[in-house]
């Protein structure tokens, strides 16, 4: 029997490569959601992928979303709310006989964390726990991707990327390699395997400085890339002039404060044991999207 999962945020950095992933899996129906129905048309770019538009705050929206549904890929927006709007889908997930959800959480996802996204993802991953569905939860660290959609520009115009990092090390991890670890724990029968009801921190091969990104990035591009490590004060300044709102400037500098402590260093094999293949290291992102920073 032909199953169906439902992709939530899917014109997202990593909800996109999720639905990519499983687009060439033949014998799953995927519903790729999202609130921008003009995001979601270009997600059907095969014949078993259907887009379907989705509102965290509309129960309606939600129940036809999950019609039919067998297993759901949770991924929520990061706002000061995302706890109530993943309590909301994990409700009519239960109600529409959704049996088995793969959260996207965070690396350090815990109730005592000093970082309010943290606990924010711990406190979601509970109410997941207590519906009595069964779950995996992915806790991935930092996306090498944020290179392209938040240092893209600068790297471009500037030869340099701004961050209130010091000399932190981080073990910045490949979205690909994130969705391949989903589509595992989605497709290996059905739901009832070994990723059952388990946790995973994800992250690349190695903890790198981002002066070493810097220069992985240099060798890729063929030109001189600086990082530059700016103070707290000039980095929210800086999100302040992008329009950025002050909850989502306060979560970044928390995130910055708890890379500065290299809590961000540890390296997972999970990656490896769940997919069978190495993560992608750093080299292999810049070399693969070096045309993208000239």
């Amino acid at each position: 029997m032909v199953e169906t999962i439902l992709v939530s945020g899917a014109t997202g950095t990593v909800g996109s490569e999720v639905v990519k992933q499983l687009s060439s899996i033949t014998d799953v129906n995927i519903k790729a959601a999202a609130r921008s129905v003009e995001k979601i048309k270009n997600l059907e770019s095969s014949d078993n992928v259907k887009g379907v538009h989705i509102d965290y705050n509309k129960p309606e929206s939600l129940k036809e979303a999950l019609k039919n549904v067998d297993r759901l890929f949770l991924l929520a927006p990061a706002v000061p709310n995302a706890e109530e709007l993943e309590s909301n889908l994990v409700n009519e997930a239960k109600k529409a006989g959704v049996r088995y959800i793969v959260k996207q959480s965070v690396m350090g996802a815990d109730e005592g964390a000093e970082v309010e996204i943290m606990r924010q993802h711990r406190n979601a991953e509970k109410i997941i726990e207590e519906s009595g569905i069964s779950y995996t939860f992915l806790r991935p660290n930092e996306f090498m991707q944020n290179f392209i959609n938040f240092h893209g520009h600068s790297i471009k115009n500037n030869n340099a990327f701004y961050l209130p990092l010091e000399n932190a090390k981080v073990s910045v991890v490949d979205v690909r390699d994130i969705a391949a670890v989903a589509v595992k724990a989605l497709t290996e029968n059905g739901g009832n395997n070994r990723h059952n009801n388990k946790a995973y921190l994800i992250t690349g091969p190695e903890a790198l400085p981002y002066s070493e990104m810097a220069e992985l990035l240099s060798n890729a591009t063929g030109k001189k890339v600086s990082y530059v490590s700016i103070s707290e004060e000039e980095a929210r300044a800086a999100m302040k002039e992008m329009g950025m709102d002050d909850w989502l400037i306060n979560t970044i500098s928390e995130l910055a404060n708890y890379f500065k402590k290299r809590y961000a260093s540890q390296v997972s094999s999970a990656v490896e044991e769940i997919t069978g293949k190495k993560p992608l290291s750093f080299s292999q992102f810049a070399n693969d999207y070096a045309q993208l920073f000239r």
